[in-house]
């Protein structure tokens, strides 16, 4: 029994390692999807980096020493640039209908960035978390913004310690989001 509990033991500890190797997109907004794209510093914008879009009460993680999700080889401590958005809801019961609630339609999280154009970006750590929720102060009665979102983008650390939180939509943005 003893050489069991040692496998038992070493599988647990390989598969918390794997964790503490990635940096993942969770999603606890059940009824949306989300979007997060790794935005590299210094490549040019044609070289294939993380892109993922994750539904609604999932997740999504990416080791870190893969060129794809960390294209500027950031080191452990370090962060990286994302753009994030809360995917617009599903259609209504009719096709038809155009979207009447604004926290309906895509909604980008983060913040502006004039040295990106004005891009809206988010910045969470290498091995940490980008983590979408409901925003519980959301008032459904106020006009959708940066001060009233609906959604929050929170950066965490590998041990779930808060860096950031973002609004989505993010602040200074017009109340008709743009995707």
């Amino acid at each position: 029994m003893r050489p069991a509990l040692h496998i038992v033991f070493a599988l647990g500890a390989a598969l918390a390692a794997v964790r503490a190797d990635a940096y993942c997109v969770r999603n606890a907004i059940t009824d949306r999807a989300v979007h997060a794209a790794v935005v590299p510093s210094k490549m040019p914008t044609a070289v294939r980096t993380f892109s993922e879009t994750v539904a609604g009460g999932k997740e999504f993680c990416c080791n870190p020493k893969n060129a794809d999700c960390n294209p500027d080889r950031a080191g452990d401590e370090a962060t990286l640039t994302f753009e994030v958005n809360v995917e617009a809801a599903p259609p209504a019961q009719t096709p038809q209908a155009p979207l009447k609630d604004p926290a309906a339609a895509p909604l980008k999280c983060g913040v502006a960035d004039a040295r990106a154009q004005g891009r809206v970006m988010a910045i969470a750590p290498v091995r940490g978390f980008l983590r979408f929720e409901p925003n519980a102060r959301y008032d459904p009665r106020r006009k959708v913004g940066g001060d009233n979102p609906p959604y929050l983008l929170k950066a965490l650390t590998a041990d779930n310690k808060l860096v950031v939180t973002y609004p989505c939509p993010a602040r200074g943005l017009s109340e008709t989001p743009h995707s």
